[in-house]
């Protein structure tokens, strides 16, 4: 299980937000702005807990951050509410937290239970974060890799291109010769 504050605050500093902890009442929740939106992660112990009181947590951020929304200009109409727990819920609670998603008054929310891996919060917070794309090469020779391409491309060329014993112009003409 992961400590769910530092990890959220922690990959939203490495997607480039500004990020700081605040307390909210008896909660310490992590504010996080860019040049597009803000938002705070509360951390529920159950989601039971979360069911309850997303509510009134999101009240009590709105309310300690109102000077700053005033300040925030176009911002301010992208205010994201993430209220995650660790703990698993069953399905009807798991049904309830997707309704608080669905829920398009006053913050947009991200809601989620069951994240016991910083994989998990990662899907549950994809839609604040880059773009991700994780490259997957083969385990192949370059040689190989750069034989088959041209193969695709000039077949007669294929083995050619690599010898070193073939000349550049050759090379060329075995090129041109593939439509």
């Amino acid at each position: 299980m992961i400590d769910l504050l530092i990890t959220s605050l922690t990959l939203l500093r490495e997607n480039r937000f500004a990020t700081r902890l605040t307390q909210l009442g008896n909660n310490t929740v992590v504010s996080f702005e860019d040049d597009s939106l803000l938002g705070f992660v509360n951390i529920f112990d159950t989601a039971e807990d979360m069911i309850r009181n997303w509510k009134a947590a999101e009240q009590i951020f709105l309310r300690a951050e109102a000077t700053r929304f005033r300040a925030a200009g176009e911002k301010a109409w992208n205010v994201y509410c993430v209220l995650l727990c660790g703990a698993p819920g069953d399905a009807h609670e798991i049904r309830q937290i997707g309704w608080i998603e669905e829920d398009l008054e006053r913050t947009r929310k991200l809601a989620a239970c069951g994240i016991a891996t910083r994989s998990d919060l990662s899907k549950a917070m994809l839609p604040l974060l880059s773009l991700q794309q994780k490259p997957v090469l083969q385990s192949e020779k370059y040689e190989d890799r750069l034989r088959r391409r041209i193969k695709q491309i000039a077949p007669s060329a294929a083995e050619a291109v690599l010898e070193q014993k073939v000349t550049t112009s050759e090379v060329v003409r075995l090129l041109r010769e593939n439509p």
